[in-house]
């Protein structure tokens, strides 16, 4: 940090002979001067980068990543615990790190019905985040800050698992808060005949505050 310094500059003044005229009794001459300080301030830049080390996944390294498309499968079903790594790659720490699931379909019946019957578990720091049907799931907040690149910090893992029926997953039976995630079987109901051959598009996003 540079410390500005404020100089006071003194100026002398000489007045001519007229204008000595001017100066008597109760008349007085001011002389003013004044001095400026400036800095210059530059915003930061928020960059985050999500990385997977599952086989198929596409976009590593980059804001967007997208796992290998799933399927056929049955009633009971998982994705297994899907582990990302978030990396703060900004100038500045982040706060309010929040992850807000989604699920696009094609919009047919089948594709509506098994949107809302499969579930999702979410965990971030062997928390238990959320636990319970993927369609109901809110934004909810995975971490408290994230450091600047290059700092210790600036990196969080989080696992997510999109399921049906009594999976196995990093949650198990936990209730968000739950720490540490007791991993175990969930009491997730399985798929109804009225999902069969539907299509989801689950989405898990991450936002900070830089």
């Amino acid at each position: 940090m540079q410390l500005l310094r404020l100089r006071t500059v003194a100026l002398v003044g000489v007045l001519g002979v007229a204008g000595m005229g001017l100066v008597g009794v109760g008349a007085h001459a001011v002389f003013t001067t004044s001095t400026a300080s400036a800095q210059t301030v530059t915003a930061g830049t928020v960059d985050m980068t999500l990385f997977s080390p599952f086989h198929g996944v596409t976009g590593n390294d980059t804001p967007h990543i997208r796992f290998a498309d799933l399927g056929p499968e049955a009633s009971t079903f998982t994705t297994w615990d899907q582990l990302v790594t978030i990396t703060n790659r900004s100038d500045i720490p982040v706060s309010d790190i929040t992850a807000t699931p989604g699920d696009s379909t094609d919009g047919s019946p089948a594709s509506r019905a098994f949107a809302n019957e499969v579930s999702l578990c979410e965990v971030s720091l062997d928390t238990v985040i959320y636990n319970g049907p993927l369609h109901l799931a809110p934004a909810l907040a995975i971490d408290d800050a994230l450091a600047a690149f290059g700092q210790p910090g600036n990196t969080l893992d989080y696992a997510f698992t999109i399921f049906a029926g009594p999976a196995l997953t990093a949650c198990g039976t936990g209730a968000p808060g739950t720490w540490p995630a007791p991993a175990g079987f969930s009491s997730a109901p399985p798929l109804n005949p009225d999902a069969e051959g539907g299509v989801i598009n689950p989405s898990l996003t991450v936002t900070a505050t830089g």
